[in-house]
């Protein structure tokens, strides 16, 4: 039965939350001591290996008796939660959380801002800073481990999970992924009726058994695409083709594949110059200095550069975009755009692609995937063509398996790309 009682009083110096009649109060301000208290007492755990010795006191035993299946089920369905898209941040967040109670239970998680000093921003009085918990010791963990394949920058980057109201059933930042689970975690640790030891030890355990199967999976593809030396250049560039079409958020598989492609070329040494690694999903061209998702670099400058369009034919709007990152970057000697499908050449397009060709004295080329490989590959001889088709398979199974962090650091969730690319080759191998 849905609780009509439950609502947040906002006031200018505190918050109340009600519910069935009880009602927490929080304060805001700079910490008091006792939070502060708290606040390094949680660090200096951390900093212990706190989360180091979680992990070798993972155990079936501990969680099968101290958690009950709907408390099971409740972290199951989190972790399950999980998407190429959606859900990182929530359950990165669940594990600081479930880590915090686990080394002080009377810290609140509902606040997850807190400083000594006001004046540096918003703060809740027996609130603690949970964006740095997380950048210092939380996301690191995670990756270190491969547990859940987030950004560097850590969980609080998300700016919904950033709000200064109290996470709970009333937080109404708009965030997606397995909100509800995440709240109902946050609802059992704080009314005490789930113990946070065991729950952490679950959550880590299915993000392990996650981490495992995904990486048994990585074996399998890369091994089957390791065999494949026998396949021609078309067939294989016909397969990849038709994975990033089908696969899921393709715009992002288009780009990891076209990379690919250059990964390979680099390494059969066909391209003049260095290639750059793979740009982080969602990585601001202009703040990271970046033209394209593919470039090569001369020394320190770029001169080649290419953007992915996936399902974008008509690109004016990038067209402007270039010639204005090209200011930056007068040694461009090539850069445009490949499309997965016919581009949309009308005149003013054609007319815009001149002037900026012109004033930046610099080749700019709106391609189709087949005419930009192509234009990559025509005068390569047969047995050179086979040897580059069976290398880009090698490299898009070995980027998307994490095997290339170095030249493609993938930070999203790929077992879903995985999977796919698994069932296009087990189907040409038949």
């Amino acid at each position: 039965m849905e609780n009509d009682n439950l609502h947040l009083d906002v006031y200018k110096n505190h918050s109340e939350l009600h519910n069935n009649g009880t009602v927490t109060f929080f304060e805001e301000g700079p910490q008091n001591e006792d939070t502060l208290a708290r606040y390094q007492y949680i660090c200096n755990a951390f900093k212990g290996g706190f989360y180091e010795s979680v992990m070798k006191d993972l155990s079936v035993e501990l969680y099968n008796e101290k958690l009950t299946p709907e408390q099971q089920n409740m972290i199951k369905g989190l972790v399950d939660g999980l998407t190429s898209e959606v859900g990182r941040a929530i359950v990165g967040l669940t594990c600081l959380q479930l880590a915090i109670k686990s080394i002080k239970i009377d810290q609140s998680i509902r606040l997850h801002k807190g400083g000594s000093n006001r004046r540096n921003g918003f703060s809740w009085r027996e609130g603690i800073s949970m964006r740095s918990l997380d950048s210092m010791f939380n996301t690191p963990f995670l990756r270190e481990f491969g547990l859940l394949n987030i950004n560097k920058d850590g969980i609080m980057m998300t700016r919904s999970l950033a709000e200064n109201y109290p996470y709970s059933q009333l937080y109404k930042a708009e965030i997606r992924g397995p909100v509800k689970n995440w709240i109902d975690i946050v609802e059992a640790l704080e009314n005490k009726s789930l113990l946070p030891y065991p729950g952490l030890c679950y959550l880590l355990s299915l993000l392990k058994n996650r981490s495992d199967s995904f990486k048994s999976k990585v074996v399998t593809v890369v091994n089957l695409a390791k065999e494949m030396q026998e396949f021609k250049f078309e067939t294989i560039k016909t397969i990849l083709i038709s994975f990033f079409n089908n696969a899921e958020y393709s715009a992002r598989a288009f780009e990891v594949v076209i990379h690919c492609f250059m990964q390979a070329l680099s390494e059969q040494k066909l391209i003049d110059g260095e290639l750059v690694p793979l740009s982080q999903m969602r990585s601001a061209n202009k703040k990271h200095g970046n033209i394209g998702d593919i470039e090569v670099k001369r020394g320190n400058m770029i001169i080649e550069s290419w953007d992915a369009k996936y399902g974008k034919p008509y690109l004016r709007d990038e067209l402007e975009e270039l010639n204005d990152k090209l200011y930056n970057h007068p040694n461009v000697e090539i850069a445009g755009f490949i499309v997965n499908s016919q581009v949309d050449l009308r005149q003013d397009i054609k007319n815009r692609v001149q002037e900026i060709g012109d004033l930046h004295k610099c080749e700019i080329l709106l391609l189709t995937i087949d005419e930009w490989i192509e234009k990559k590959t025509s005068k390569m001889p047969s047995n050179v063509l086979d040897t580059l088709g069976y290398n880009w398979i090698i490299a898009v199974a070995e980027s998307f398996g994490q095997k290339r962090t170095t030249i493609a650091p993938i930070d999203e969730p790929c077992e879903v790309w995985i999977d796919e690319l698994l069932n296009h080759i087990q189907e040409a191998k038949q």
